[in-house]
């Protein structure tokens, strides 16, 4: 797909790393608190330097959502999607940009819902990569104390 290998089993840093390389710049992953998703807010946000690709994601979600925030921002890196006023995040992104000088910052995405053709876009294809990478959640348990151990050695909620 688009030249890339997606890293079986899946592994994002790989990925990242694969994404890095093919389009000539730096890309970093930072989870962050406050772009969780909640009352159709962003949970996840991309923002294009001149020489860095950033991607914001919420700490606070499982692994599984982690990766698949990631996987959208990245797609729409892949499909070459850039931001315009209609698609702009609404939200207040002050607090995640503190290290950012604003004059370097090319361009914003971040995703609330998908009601724009290119947030459709970006979602497809990143369910695609998904699948490809076989990143699905983990079968639960029939024993719900296994189940609730297993959950929190892996830092999620049961």
């Amino acid at each position: 797909m688009l030249g890339l290998d997606i890293p079986r089993p899946f592994d994002l840093s790989k990925l990242c790393a694969a994404v890095s390389a093919h389009r000539g710049r730096s890309l970093v992953i930072e989870e962050v608190h406050g772009v969780n998703g909640a009352d159709g807010e962003l949970c996840g946000v991309w923002v294009e330097l001149d020489t860095t690709d950033y991607v914001f994601i919420e700490a606070s979600t499982s692994p599984l959502h982690r990766d698949h925030i990631a996987l959208h921002e990245i797609s729409h890196m892949l499909l070459g999607h850039t931001s315009t006023n209609e698609d702009a995040p609404r939200a207040d992104l002050s607090h995640l940009f503190v290290a950012l000088p604003p004059e370097t910052v090319r361009s914003v995405l971040g995703r609330a819902n998908f009601s724009s053709p290119q947030e459709r876009e970006a979602e497809q294809l990143a369910n695609r990569i998904a699948r490809l990478a076989k990143l699905t959640p983990r079968q639960r348990s029939r024993n719900p104390e296994l189940e609730r151990l297993a959950a929190g050695l892996l830092g999620e909620s049961a």
